[in-house]
């Protein structure tokens, strides 16, 4: 199974306010780096040079603080608090910049799931004319979903009103959505309060 990780690309979530856990998600130390520069650093090594990161309000500490921002294009969501459809669409029209392909979509607090399930999904993209791949783990849904082109342009032309997740939904009843099974719980984490972190830090990730 091949995948070309040059030829897609993958937007990171960072917009978020980090309310419930209280400090920025990004800047927790994970053995002794910025939980935010691993993901990266993930990204790379699996073999992305096309990585698109969406920050909201802590972006000026996050380019302060993340030196491996400047291998990634940067795109500001001036106001996230419309929701996360917002930073979705902030992200692909900074794709739309570069070039045209399919797109994987990761928010921050899921952590960098291993290459395979990557490659699994890309596999199945190209192997199957679905809109939507979504990565499941034990019966449980996760990230990150790759979106096709055709459906990345679509959700570009939908209001602000609209959530990534109820227009994965109608794909999945309309049959144009994939379930992939992957075998790395890491794509149904999300790591939101200081509860989970404390829980995910203590265990081997990549």
């Amino acid at each position: 199974m091949k995948s070309d990780f040059k030829m897609i690309s993958v937007i990171i979530l960072a917009a978020g306010d980090s309310k419930r856990m209280g400090t920025p998600k990004g800047l927790l130390e994970y053995y002794g780096k910025p939980f935010f520069s691993r993901q990266i650093e993930c990204l790379i090594e699996i073999g992305f040079s096309k990585i698109i990161v969406v920050l909201g309000k802590d972006n000026d500490l996050y380019l302060e603080k993340i030196p491996e921002l400047s291998k990634c294009k940067v795109a500001l969501n001036p106001d996230p608090a419309k929701g996360q459809f917002s930073s979705i669409k902030y992200g692909l029209h900074k794709l739309l910049e570069s070039h045209k392909s399919g797109v994987f979509i990761l928010p921050l607090d899921v952590p960098c799931p291993i290459k395979e399930v990557w490659k699994q999904l890309a596999f199945n993209l190209n192997l199957f004319e679905a809109s939507v791949l979504i990565p499941q783990f034990q019966g449980k849904k996760g990230h990150p979903v790759l979106l096709s082109e055709k459906f990345k342009n679509y959700l570009l032309s939908c209001d602000l009103n609209t959530r990534l997740d109820h227009e994965i939904h109608k794909k999945i009843e309309q049959g144009k959505a994939r379930i992939i099974s992957v075998n790395d719980n890491n794509i149904t984490l999300n790591l939101n309060t200081p509860e989970d972190w404390e829980a995910f830090k203590v265990k081997q990730w990549m």
